[in-house]
């Protein structure tokens, strides 16, 4: 099976235990941004249909950030969240001694990910700028000729948070070693990751970053602080992940892909809000 198909098998929740001695699991883990592209252009059409389907309340759009919520929990970000609450599961599962459930830990951990992540997305401000400022939240010039290569605000932070997420799994594959229970096809992926390869993919990252920040008048070089601030967080995660878990698994790296998602949102939101009223 081709490599591309392998990383959305890893991504995805499909069966596990297909392919999985197939060899191109080792450059499996090149593609997961590609899909991290087009997971983020999924939950914009997500997104934009629930908008125009059910509208706002009070300039704030509860029900497209709950249908992104649903794809993002049921399949596209269902790997992530399932990671952080295996995590919690073994960790309880080894301090009490009882068999593996979903236990309050587990729960928890899904919990808290969601509230913070539905706070996130309820808080995307739709690009109307503050009466004070002149100029609008909307692309100007050479910008605006891009049409969908360079959506309205408020869908920019949906593509660019599952990138970044699926960028910061190729990084944590890098960092530390390998745990003694891995599964074999996360050893395979972890074997052939070289650092040309993350910073290329970094950089390509921080271009789509740069480019849907340029027509944020005052935002651009807070916007260029996005990608090394979301470097930091993902080998932060990664590093303090693996050590807890004595090497990285399937589950470190997840997890760590789920904390880059969040951390982008609390880097995004900021720049975002110092230039728009809602």
């Amino acid at each position: 099976m081709p490599s591309l198909l392998l990383a959305a098998r890893f991504l995805f929740p499909l069966d596990e235990r297909r392919h999985a001695d197939d060899p191109n699991w080792r450059t499996a883990g090149r593609w997961f941004i590609l899909w991290g592209l087009l997971v983020g252009a999924s939950y914009a059409l997500v997104f934009r249909a629930s908008w125009r389907w059910f509208g706002e309340y009070q300039y704030v759009r509860w029900l497209p950030a709950v249908a992104v919520l649903v794809v993002d929990l049921a399949f596209c970000g269902y790997r992530l969240i399932a990671g952080a609450a295996d995590l919690a599961s073994r960790r309880y599962t080894r301090e009490s001694g009882s068999a593996p459930s979903l236990n309050l830990p587990a729960l928890l951990a899904v919990i808290l990910v969601t509230i913070a992540k539905y706070a996130m997305l309820i808080s995307l401000p739709i690009g109307v700028s503050h009466p004070s400022l002149a100029d609008s939240g909307s692309p100007v010039g050479w910008l605006a000729r891009l049409g969908p290569l360079c959506p309205d605000v408020i869908y920019r932070p949906l593509i660019l948070m599952p990138l970044w997420g699926r960028w910061a799994l190729f990084l944590a594959l890098s960092i530390g070693r390998v745990a003694p229970g891995a599964s074999a096809r996360f050893r395979k992926m972890a074997e052939p990751v070289n650092l040309p390869i993350i910073l290329g993919q970094w950089t390509l990252a921080l271009a789509l970053t740069v480019l849907f920040c340029t027509s944020l008048t005052g935002c651009l070089a807070r916007g260029l602080a996005i990608a090394p601030g979301v470097m930091v967080a993902s080998y932060l995660a990664s590093f303090l992940l693996a050590r807890r878990a004595a090497g990285q698994t399937e589950a470190t790296v997840l997890v760590a892909g789920l904390v880059v998602e969040i951390a982008f949102l609390a880097l995004y939101l900021p720049i975002v809000s110092a230039k728009y009223w809602y």
